[in-house]
């Protein structure tokens, strides 16, 4: 019987609404800057698609994982909540800590901070899962 992984459903649905945004943000400062595909290295430009960018390199496969040890029903649901709750504010700080300048940021060192172990312990737990079952 599959499970339904409503705590990854509700992560996704904030990741998605957080994804837009980013979108938007890139869009509505291409029409400032004039550049209508590419950086026209513009370093504001850059700053923005590389939040959205790095958005989209991480949330998809964390949500995979997540959502596939939710599914598998071998994580309590406290621990897919912990997992889903830092996943989303780890994504939401990241883009806050990124700028055009360069400098490194709290925020942004503490939005990768928690989303690579949050990767990182579900793809480790999907593993010990599979062997466990075999």
């Amino acid at each position: 019987m599959m499970i339904f992984p409503a705590i990854t459903a509700l992560c996704a649905g904030i990741m998605g609404v957080l994804g837009v945004f980013l979108a938007g943000h890139v869009g509505s400062y291409r029409g400032k800057a004039k550049v209508g595909i590419g950086d026209g290295e513009n370093p504001e430009l850059i700053c923005r698609i590389r939040k959205q960018g790095n958005y989209t390199e991480y949330v998809p496969l964390a949500l995979i994982v997540l959502g596939l040890l939710e599914m598998s029903g071998a994580a309590g649901n406290m621990a897919i909540a912990i997992m889903g709750a830092l996943l989303v504010i780890s994504r939401i700080l990241h883009p806050l800590g990124l700028k055009a300048d360069g400098a490194p940021t709290t925020c942004r060192m503490l939005g990768m901070l928690g989303t690579l172990p949050v990767i990182l312990v579900a793809s480790v737990w999907l593993i010990y899962n599979y062997f466990m079952s075999m």
